[in-house]
């Protein structure tokens, strides 16, 4: 049996590229980290959406070119590791979520206030009640 790629990793993918649109361009808000936190669990090639994600973050926003991928894919390791600690809880991976979009606007030298950290945390709970954070691989055998 292998691991197949769902539509709705493919409907994730495409999320996080238009609240990357949305969120950056119009908004000035990070509102990609809840979307990438529920690809975490479903597959490795998230590492590779982050950095794709970093270097279109860092030519919208004009920082240095890889250092926004470097943070992206940085946050998406250490939530990985902390994924069996915040399990399904909505309140811990919501304040993850406001933490990592925090600490990458700081490190990027982005600008970050409180809209911005409340959008992230109703984000992530809307998401989580939809159950986006639910890990759903379809096996097939063939």
């Amino acid at each position: 049996m292998r691991k197949t790629q769902t539509k709705n990793i493919t409907g994730r993918i495409v999320l996080s590229f238009v609240l990357l649109f949305l969120g950056e361009g119009l908004f000035a808000m990070s509102l990609f980290w809840p979307v990438l936190f529920s690809l975490v669990g479903l597959t490795k090639k998230t590492y590779w959406l982050g950095f794709l994600l970093g270097l279109i973050f860092s030519v919208m926003t004009g920082t240095a070119l890889g250092l926004a991928s470097l943070v992206i894919v940085g946050g998406l390791f250490i939530f990985e590791r902390w994924r069996g600690v915040l399990g399904d809880n909505v309140w811990l991976t919501g304040l993850a979520a406001v933490a990592f979009g925090f600490t990458a606007d700081r490190i990027l030298g982005l600008s970050w206030g409180p809209v911005e950290g409340l959008t992230n945390f109703g984000l992530t709970w809307f998401l989580m009640r939809l159950g986006y954070f639910a890990d759903e691989i379809h096996l097939t055998s063939r």
